[in-house]
């Protein structure tokens, strides 16, 4: 059977982009297992990821298996009392299970594919279904991996970045009743705790601690000390049932060549920095342009798989930093094994003077780039680098050519912005957004300290 995508994983990345793609008469794929993937049985998005469904397409899908978020969240975090968030526009609750399956569901209807598959191999150019009746054999245009956290992924490879190992457990149980209408993210001595507590039904707390104390200490002493050092919810959940295990360690996996790797199973990332299922929107989003762009253009498909790697890579970078924050900010237990592992030490970076000279970076070339535009991707000029394969075309909104102008030779920065005062595809930007798009290249390495005759910057 011929296809234009083949998507394995049905997972909310992967089960998105097949309605994305279904919805532009693509004929796609989507391959799962039908076991289920969530850690547990609820998650929040957040009112800015609703802002991001509406340029989607997928609002209207996600709102259709989810509800407006009736719960209040807060935070016991650095302190041992409770930062309720000010009220503000609703994002939306998903009880992970059931928003899965409706997503599948959804895809059926406009038109996928949906097959339910124990295992998937490739072998040359096509890709062979192991079903519980037999087999199948597909030859796809292109192939996207979206299967999540797993370990036994198609085309698995070694992570290139990982942080320290966390594993998550998620209990569920009765909430005590005020606790009802809550979600709390609590700090603890052996790790954090993140608890849903709904108006009815089941409340869930997902413990996450530091996988080699869990070695020392055994598992349930340590979950049995996390649970009991809750000041919130967590330590009031009744009927306690261990519901699931997981890895929540941030990782980042390598690119394949020719393949999409997107959501979970091109870059973890600690669920203390963002919403999972948002992260997953996103990457449909970005892998759908991908795809359409190559449609467009076929011999862009290997640069635009390196695009979408840079992507990932840069969400897990973003992500990463949150996350760091948010541990730093919490110092009540930094002697703790847990926070001892994450409580780096901040690297602190001296601004450059306004009269330190730069010049332009010699690994930087002149590019045609491929960059985002509305639902596609599109070639402009820019500039790439020999090193690190970054490739760009602005700085935010300010053009980089003109700003790299202005260092041809070893220039100050003072004196460069002034120049861009002068230049008319600079002048109508402030001068503040000129000196920080400058710095970010600074910081990028892009401009470099200019030295003297005697090589001394």
């Amino acid at each position: 059977m011929v296809c234009d995508v083949l998507i394995v994983g049905g997972g909310p990345a992967g089960a998105s982009l097949a309605i994305l793609l279904a919805q532009q008469n693509w004929r796609v794929v989507l391959v799962d297992h039908g076991r289920g993937r969530c850690s547990g049985p609820y998650e929040t998005l957040l009112a800015p990821g609703r802002t991001m469904l509406s340029r989607t397409g997928l609002s209207a899908a996600i709102e259709a298996c989810s509800e407006v978020d009736p719960l209040r969240h807060g935070a016991i975090w650095g302190t041992s009392a409770v930062a309720w968030r000010s009220e503000g526009e609703p994002g939306l609750l998903l009880r992970r299970g059931a928003f899965d399956r409706r997503l599948c569901e959804q895809a059926r209807r406009v038109g996928v594919d949906v097959r339910m598959a124990t295992m998937v191999t490739c072998v040359g150019d096509e890709w062979q279904l192991a079903t519980t009746t037999g087999g199948e054999r597909l030859r796809p245009n292109h192939v996207v991996l979206a299967t999540g956290r797993t370990t036994r992924a198609v085309g698995e490879a070694s992570a290139v970045a990982a942080a320290p190992r966390s594993l998550a457990f998620t209990f569920t149980g009765t909430p005590h009743r005020d606790d009802r209408g809550t979600a709390l993210v609590e700090a603890v001595g052996s790790g954090w705790i993140w608890t849903h507590a709904p108006h009815d039904g089941v409340a869930s707390a997902a413990v996450i601690v530091h996988a080699d104390e869990l070695r020392a200490v055994g598992r349930e002493r340590l979950l049995a000390r996390a649970l009991a050092e809750s000041g919130g919810a967590a330590g009031r959940l009744g009927d306690r049932q261990l519901a699931n295990v997981s890895d929540a360690t941030p990782r980042l996996r390598p690119a394949l060549p020719g393949v999409l790797r997107i959501g979970d199973a091109a870059a973890t990332i600690d669920p203390l920095a963002s919403q999972g299922v948002e992260k997953a929107l996103a990457a449909a989003d970005h892998a759908a342009a991908v795809l359409t762009a190559a449609r467009a253009q076929p011999d862009w498909w290997l640069r635009l798989c390196e695009v979408h790697a840079r992507w990932e890579r840069g969400l897990f970078d973003a992500h990463s930093d949150v996350a760091a924050a948010w541990y730093r900010r919490e110092q009540r237990f930094a002697e703790h094994a847990f926070w001892r592992a994450r409580l780096l030490p901040v690297v602190e970076r001296t601004p450059p003077s306004f009269s330190q000279s730069f010049v332009v970076s010699p690994q930087l070339l002149r590019a045609q780039v491929l960059v985002r535009e509305g639902h596609t991707f599109v070639e402009r000029s820019g500039f790439s680098d020999q090193v690190t394969g970054e490739q760009a075309t602005h700085c935010g909104y300010v053009p980089i050519e003109p700003l790299l102008a202005q260092f041809a030779t070893a220039r100050s920065l003072a004196a460069a912005v002034a120049g861009a005062g002068q230049d008319a595809r600079l002048f109508v930007l402030p001068p503040r957004a000129v000196l920080a798009a400058m710095l970010q290249l600074v910081q990028r390495g892009w401009l470099r300290a200019a030295t003297n005759a005697a090589g001394v910057p």
